[in-house]
């Protein structure tokens, strides 16, 4: 393999790691904002864990905020 190849390689590895990072941290923002939409809409902290998939611990820190 010649160095321009690897170096290609190296480049799309990354770049679709940081991609997948990216998506992961916009579905995390996403469930943080229902969330906070939720809460603002009187629904326990329970209910809202079960709807977002997020822990009843991280809801409860989104509520302190």
């Amino acid at each position: 393999m010649t160095y321009e190849m690897r170096m290609k390689d190296l480049r799309d590895e990354a770049h679709a790691e940081g991609k997948a990072e990216g998506l992961a941290e916009g579905k995390a923002e996403e469930k943080t904002a229902t969330a906070k939409r939720l809460l603002s809409m009187g629904l326990s902290v329970e209910d809202i864990a079960k709807a977002t998939s997020l822990s009843v611990e991280q809801v409860e820190a989104i509520k302190a905020e």
